[in-house]
């Protein structure tokens, strides 16, 4: 993965990270997670995609693509559905989705968005180290929200999280 951060940044990565770690804090089928300290001791975290990624998922979508027309063309009952309308949206949205630079510039639309919201905090993104294959963002502690029983040993009121969360997501 060293090789696909260098790439993105042009430069060894001991001029923009110290401390990088080589273990993935954390993996998804398209991109790690590496964290990082900055050369002023802030911390970050790099998502960085996996190497070969782009090649695999268009393989997937071509296999996906024949079958969609296969099924569009020799299953009647299936046309209604547009198989082969539907597999290109879901390819739409597979390309944003490798895009890491785009899930940057959300991010900073959300921080935009939610400016000034007391109980959101959204990472600050670091645009001059962002590119498509790399996403670096300021690291943020916290409990998951999947880990019931650590977010009540913190004392926090469940319900409250709830109801300001709802609130959130629909604004």
């Amino acid at each position: 993965i060293l090789a696909v951060i260098e790439r993105s940044l042009g430069t060894p990565h001991a001029k923009a990270f110290v401390d990088l770690e080589r273990e993935p804090a954390g993996a998804a089928s398209i991109a790690q997670v590496h964290r990082a300290r900055l050369h002023d001791g802030r911390a970050v975290v790099l998502k960085v995609r996996r190497p070969g990624v782009e090649a695999k998922v268009e393989a997937d979508l071509r296999l996906l693509s024949h079958l969609a027309k296969f099924v569009e063309t020799e299953v009647p009952e299936a046309r209604r559905y547009q198989p082969v309308r539907v597999l290109e949206e879901f390819r739409s949205s597979m390309m944003r989705e490798l895009d890491l630079a785009t899930e940057a510039h959300n991010i900073e639309r959300f921080e935009r968005n939610f400016r000034g919201e007391p109980y959101v905090l959204i990472p600050h993104v670091f645009p001059q180290w962002t590119s498509e294959v790399m996403n670096v963002q300021e690291h943020i502690d916290g409990i998951s929200a999947e880990d019931v029983a650590e977010v009540q040993r913190a004392g926090l009121d469940l319900k409250l999280l709830a109801r300001r969360g709802v609130d959130n997501v629909l604004k």
